[in-house]
């Protein structure tokens, strides 16, 4: 039997059939109830997504939200 991987202990949203701006609602309104709000991880489906094991999905945006932790988009310079 294999391990259960560690990303399974994250806290995961996933979204599907929102607006974006309902999105948006839904993730200030959950946010404002945790200490530590950049752990939480969400995601609105996608044609991919829908078809991944949860596992595999959780996995796979465990590691995108890991990445782009330690790796921020970087802003355009202002003007």
């Amino acid at each position: 039997m294999s391990e259960r991987p560690k990303e399974l202990d994250n806290k995961v949203i996933i979204m599907n059939g929102f607006s974006y701006e309902e999105i948006n609602s839904i993730m200030r309104a959950v946010k404002a109830q945790f200490e530590s709000p950049r752990d939480l991880i969400f995601a609105k489906t996608t044609e991919t997504s829908v078809t991944m094991t949860l596992q595999d999905l959780i996995v796979d945006m465990s590691q995108d939200h890991e990445y782009l932790k330690n790796n921020p988009p970087q802003l355009p310079p202002k003007k």
